[in-house]
């Protein structure tokens, strides 16, 4: 009984020392709201979201809004944007980070008139479009697809004929316009010996038919780029995994994609991709940075061009694909 007092007096000595560490770093965490354009469900999201809780969690207060703009219709996306700005107020946080065109679309002017620091990621429109350049207290992450390298990379693996033709489909969404606006810029200096051709689509039935006849067009293969706008002809939302399995199992020539959310054995077959973890985790330490007393304004925005090399094996065994070694070596493989 003597010698087991002391321990169990110093184990409370030790539990009350957690606690106070605990209470203490409570009292430093800072409220952080993620505003997203998207959904939960969707795989981008789910990547940046692993990365700023990986990033701002342990330290500070983090919740999240989501808008759901990728399966509501746009007449709703104003009724959405106004939930979003009242729970802003309800939680009064010291940094709020929007994710993606919509929610940066439907917030920036009120949250630059409410004094909130803000970091934006996965923005493809030029955010001198949303006045972002104006707005001191903004700063953030622009996303590009990797158009030059994806290329390059799928020019690689087909097999050598006089012309070939690429396919690029998105769907109708503010992303797909964005990023499908740049990729036109951009696609007619890049690669003079291949065709490619992008196409927005935002019904299910053309979506079908573009892919069912991709052959027939004299296409060698597809990109499936973003396609979770997608309307059925009852206007539904259509489910962009079921989708993306329907296109893998139809179509007749390779689907690449730009995004690694969109790469599985039943999906797109791979390419060199953005990566969502490390587009959230550019944010976060942003967001992080600002946190600690740095101005928003002294924190240049940063475009990710960093992607990776992602396939499914399964894939590449469906069109006889061989990686070549210095790319196989470097490849993140998903099932």
């Amino acid at each position: 009984m003597i010698q087991i007092t002391p321990l169990n007096i110093n184990l409370h000595c030790v539990a009350l020392l957690l606690c106070l560490v605990s209470l203490s770093q409570n009292a430093n965490a800072a409220k952080v709201i993620v505003i997203e354009s998207y959904h939960h469900g969707y795989q981008w999201d789910q990547e940046y979201y692993r990365a700023i809780n990986d990033t701002l969690s342990p330290l500070h207060d983090v919740s999240y809004f989501e808008m759901d703009t990728k399966r509501l219709p746009k007449e709703q996306f104003a009724e959405r944007a106004d939930l979003a700005w009242k729970y802003i107020q309800s939680r009064a946080p010291q940094l709020v980070i929007l994710a993606d065109d919509n929610a940066v679309n439907l917030l920036h002017q009120r949250l630059n008139d409410s004094l909130i620091p803000v970091v934006y990621l996965g923005v493809n429109m030029n955010p001198r479009e949303y006045h972002l350049n104006e707005h001191k207290r903004f700063t953030g992450v622009i996303e590009r697809p990797l158009l030059r390298r994806s290329l390059l990379l799928i020019q690689r693996l087909l097999p050598q004929t006089v012309h070939r033709k690429i396919l690029v489909l998105f769907d109708q969404g503010v992303t797909s316009d964005s990023a499908a606006e740049y990729i036109s810029k951009q696609h007619s200096s890049i690669l003079g010996d291949i065709e490619v051709n992008l196409v927005q689509l935002s019904q299910l039935a053309d979506w079908q038919q573009q892919v069912l006849t991709a052959k027939e067009q004299g296409y060698n293969a597809i990109v499936v780029a973003l396609y979770q706008t997608v309307r059925d002809a009852e206007n539904r939302s259509v489910d962009a995994d079921q989708l993306l399995k329907w296109i893998s199992e139809h179509t007749p020539v390779p689907n690449f994609g730009f995004w690694g959310f969109s790469v599985s054995s039943e999906g797109n077959i791979g390419g060199y991709v953005l990566d969502g973890y490390h587009h959230g985790e550019l944010a976060a330490n942003m967001a992080l940075k600002i946190l600690a007393g740095e101005k928003p304004e002294n924190i240049f925005p940063v475009t990710d061009d960093l992607g990776k090399y992602m396939f499914s094996q399964q894939g590449l065994a469906k069109w006889n694909i061989s990686l070549p070694k210095e790319i196989e070596k470097n490849t993140l493989w998903v099932k």
